[in-house]
């Protein structure tokens, strides 16, 4: 919707509402300039220009800066808005229902369309689109993601429909890796040094693309099929996802660097670089600042069992999914 509006010669607002949507609403906002610049353009409409906004409306006063910034950008009663990931209500009178009300109110002519996952967020009289068919992950991911409490208990995100197309493949099987026991140390896999090199044992042999192993490997990665040589995984196909702050100085990712896996931990000024995937590293991050990005191969390195980290951590997997237990969770 936002390419359209950029063609019809409007600019669009790209706002970000919270920490969580900052990755999404960058990678939105990277990908309209791109497709500007790579569009050929008519002579008598010449295109919008994106524009991306970051608040966090969880302090009121971020709100009112949002409804004054965006009301004043507004041309003849026209605005133009995205907002992806916006931040959760939980059905309750949110920030976002806020600013949607008060825009309205200020803007006649108020075009703003938005998205998270969460089906009672959406403020109301407002026309709301459930979208609940997976299309992007296998089904060997997609069978993990349905399991999060989120859908399962809390109910507050619809389950998945049928997809309504039959599947090449079923995707790799997910991998589990096990810490604990002999050679393993610390509590958690961050803190083991044997568990650092076994995941970098996994992630160069993901790499390779020999004769051999082009069906077994890189052909499901790619979902392509036959005989063909698919091109190699890259390691800006890889995250390494958790559920705090995870030290760059760990065991891990010693191992990991030792190893020769060029891995860095994601800070607030690399967020354009990850939702990007400018740089060809893996990147490790908190799963809740990666919300809406994708990789081929996403490792999850803390326990599936808690709120959410099914369905924002491991739904990030478009194929192979990698998961850590515990000796105790195994």
């Amino acid at each position: 919707m936002a390419i359209q509006w950029l063609r019809c010669g409007h600019h669009v607002y790209v706002v970000s509402t919270w920490w969580g949507s900052r990755a999404a609403c960058s990678m939105l906002y990277h990908l309209l300039l791109q497709d500007i610049a790579n569009k050929q353009h008519t002579a008598d409409v010449s295109p919008g220009q994106p524009h991306l906004l970051l608040y966090d409306f969880e302090f009121d006063e971020d709100v009112e800066q949002a409804v004054n910034d965006l009301s004043r950008t507004a041309k003849e009663n026209l605005l133009y808005i995205i907002a992806d990931e916006t931040i959760p209500g939980f059905g309750s009178k949110s920030s976002f229902h806020d600013l949607c009300n008060k825009l309205l109110t200020k803007v006649p002519d108020l075009h703003l369309w938005a998205a998270n996952c969460y089906h009672e967020d959406a403020p109301d009289g407002w026309q709301v689109e459930y979208l609940t068919r997976p299309l992007r992950s296998p089904p060997t991911v997609v069978r993990e993601v349905e399991q999060d409490d989120e859908i399962t208990k809390l109910r507050r995100v619809h389950p998945y429909s049928k997809r309504g197309v039959s599947d090449h493949t079923d995707g790799p099987p997910v991998t589990r890796l096990c810490h604990g026991g002999q050679g393993h140390s610390g509590d958690l896999p961050v803190d083991c040094v044997t568990c650092g090199r076994e995941l970098a044992s996994l992630l160069h042999s993901l790499r390779v693309t020999s004769t051999e192993n082009v069906r077994t490997t890189s052909t499901t990665l790619t979902h392509t099929s036959g005989g063909a040589r698919p091109p190699c995984v890259q390691w800006r196909d890889v995250l390494l996802l958790y559920w705090r702050v995870l030290s760059d100085s760990s065991h891990m990712m010693t191992a990991l660097r030792e190893a020769g896996i060029p891995v860095l931990v994601m800070k607030d000024d690399d967020i354009d670089d990850v939702a990007t995937a400018r740089s060809d590293v893996v990147w490790v991050a908190e799963g809740d600042r990666v919300r809406g990005l994708e990789r081929k191969i996403v490792v999850y390195l803390g326990r599936v069992d808690n709120v959410d980290a099914r369905l924002q951590v491991i739904s990030r997997c478009t194929s192979q999914l990698v998961i850590y237990e515990t000796q105790d969770e195994s």
